[in-house]
């Protein structure tokens, strides 16, 4: 026996042992309760336990009262004088227990939901993630990080929201007032009649009512997230404030979108004020009504001092309830409308995506060939029918004035954004046809930017291949010229180096991005101005380091200090789009074009 019921323990408390997973979803739902459904299915039990004990709560509501009337009575019947104790044992003990039974699953349910709420918020915010992780690049140019974050949080909220509105409020509130209704039709059909015609029209009214409250929140949404992604904007370059005295102009453009941000507030809360004027009318309306209608029927002796009892408290316990039915709905439009801006803008469809039979990319040379590819930016022709063959193992500088399409032309070769025509390979394979995390694992990219999170110096050489040692990171770091300035750091390489690398220099922030790109140490090495954030002595320096790992890679870099290409196998020289020029460097300068006038141009190493 007891054997069995630690069973039956064993086995329920499996249910609050939620996995600390997240799903993926292949097809974002843009519609709310579509969404909402993706991740409330896990947890169904869950729901239908708290959906239970919110029943249990709207018999309470009725049956409570209902056994205080039949205590009323029996005092008020009570003409032998027997004893109160024998006559109202069975009720008050009942009242009592049913009281304490109460309390239980209260904490019942405050308990399944402790275990089920935070998993749901976290299941929602790390597959949105990883949804939005898998748009273009074109996406986060558009859309401002901290407005991303904004959006990721009111979606978790506001499903949040909207999943304990239905499941704690609406549905329990609406058998509170199905069981009231039949309870009061028992002592006085004419009553149950008049608060169930009451309780229709209150919820229809709440209804039409939160109509405006809906539109007004999708407004109010998109007010918050530009405020935030500006307050967000302006915090991130607070340097520039600073040094261009900007602080009041700064005051004043935030000044500006705070005031459209409290306005639309101001609008949904004037929406709610006059939603909460009328039901208020209607709460009096009612309890006038009962009220008049139980002194008739009292002075006909129609009803007990007990039936007078039940149907006042019942009648205010409804009132209550139809109040939290009309305050959760009202908080369910907004957040409804929340949700449904949010969705408009993270549910997008992805505009680079892999196909179903896309493989795993194999680099065993790393040779790289363009094919008649063309590429439009922003309905702007960029490359025309371009073809080139980077044969494996050769070293390749692209050189052109800024916006001849040098940078562009390495982002096609990450996939950053897709060609409208043509094919690019890498050893044969059209890397339109391959995974793109595998894409990206076969390319080492050390960026103009230093691309820093906010962790550790180990913790970010690492990102380059998160299984090394700490001998592997340490040896990147050295050829890096990296690791004496670590070292001398108060952590060493478990120092924090904030936001972007805040804490440390252009130069030392550049060593770190070199020092990653060399720990993945992959067949292809793209450098864009990789060096251009250091001095002369640490360049060449650098420059040592790279010149050995670049041994037995094909190398793209991009650069305005052509002295860091003289060396290279080949140089391309881009204008407007096209190669005009390819060659070694001595054989450029011989041609005496626009190679040649780069070179002359430059002054102290940089180009002009």
């Amino acid at each position: 026996m007891a054997i069995g019921v630690f069973g039956v323990l064993a086995n329920f408390s499996q249910l609050f042992k939620l996995e600390n997973c997240y799903m993926k979803l292949e097809k974002f739902p843009n519609q709310v309760f579509a969404f909402i459904l993706q991740f409330v299915r896990p947890y169904i039990v869950h729901c239908l336990l708290l959906a239970f004990i919110g029943a249990l709560w709207g018999l309470d509501l009725s049956l409570g009262p209902y056994l205080i009337k039949i205590m009323l009575d029996k005092i008020e019947g009570n003409s032998a004088n027997h004893s109160l104790f024998s006559i109202l044992m069975i009720p008050a003990s009942s009242y009592i227990g049913l009281r304490i039974l109460m309390n239980i699953l209260y904490r019942l349910h405050d308990y399944i939901e402790l275990k089920f709420i935070p998993v749901f918020k976290k299941d929602i915010t790390l597959t949105t993630l990883d949804y939005i992780r898998q748009h273009s690049h074109a996406y986060f140019q558009k859309n401002h990080g901290g407005s991303i974050v904004t959006r990721i949080t009111e979606l978790a909220n506001g499903a949040q929201a909207l999943v304990e509105s239905i499941i704690k409020n609406f549905f329990p509130n609406v058998v509170a007032l199905l069981i009231a209704c039949f309870t009061m039709g028992t002592v006085n059909l004419t009553l149950g009649f008049i608060l169930l015609a009451w309780a229709i029209l209150f919820i229809v009214g709440t209804y039409y009512l939160s109509k405006e409250p809906y539109q007004l929140a999708q407004e109010l949404s998109k007010r918050n997230v530009s405020f935030s992604s500006k307050l967000l904007d302006s915090i991130t370059n607070m340097m520039a404030v600073r040094l261009f005295a900007r602080n009041h102009f700064e005051k004043q453009y935030l000044m500006t979108r705070a005031k459209k941000k409290m306005e639309a507030a101001q609008e949904l809360r004037w929406s709610t004020l006059k939603r909460q004027a009328l039901m208020e009318t209607a709460s009096n309306v009612l309890i006038g009504s009962l009220i008049f209608y139980l002194i008739y029927a009292r002075q006909k002796s129609q009803v007990t001092v007990g039936d007078f009892a039940l149907i006042l408290s019942l009648a205010i316990s409804i009132i209550d309830a139809m109040w939290d039915i009309s305050r959760d709905f009202l908080e369910f439009t907004e957040h409804l409308g929340q949700c449904s801006q949010t969705l408009s803008t993270i549910a997008v469809p992805h505009e680079i995506i892999d196909k179903v039979d896309a493989k795993t990319l194999q680099i065993k040379q790393g040779a790289i060939e363009w094919r008649a590819i063309s590429f439009k930016y922003n309905k702007k022709p960029i490359f025309q029918e371009l073809s080139l063959k980077v044969p494996a193992g050769q070293k390749v500088g692209l050189v052109g004035y800024s916006g001849s399409g040098k940078t562009t032309f390495i982002n096609l070769i990450t996939r950053l954004f897709d060609i409208h025509a043509g094919e690019i390979l890498i050893d044969g394979q059209n890397i339109a046809n391959v995974a793109q995390e595998s894409l990206y694992e076969s390319i080492s990219y050390i960026p103009q930017e230093p691309l820093l999170f906010n962790r550790d110096i180990f913790q970010n050489i690492a990102y380059g291949k998160y299984t090394a040692s700490e001998e592997e990171i340490i040896e990147a770091a050295k050829k890096a010229n990296a690791h004496d300035f670590i070292t001398e750091l108060p952590q060493g390489y478990y120092t924090r180096i904030g936001e972007n690398g805040v804490m440390l220099s252009g130069g030392q922030k550049q060593r770190l991005a070199i020092a990653r790109a060399l720990l993945k140490n992959s067949k292809i090495l793209i450098l864009d101005e990789a060096t251009s954030a250091l001095d002369s002595v640490t360049e060449h320096l650098i420059q040592q380091s790279l010149q050995e790992i670049m041994k037995n890679k094909t190398v793209l870099a991009v650069a305005h200090r052509l002295s860091t290409l003289m060396n290279m196998d080949r140089i391309l020289v881009f204008d407007n789009g096209k190669i005009i020029e390819d060659g070694t460097h001595q054989e450029l300068l011989s041609k005496n074009s626009v190679y040649a006038k780069l070179w002359h141009l430059q002054a102290g190493e940089f180009l002009l």
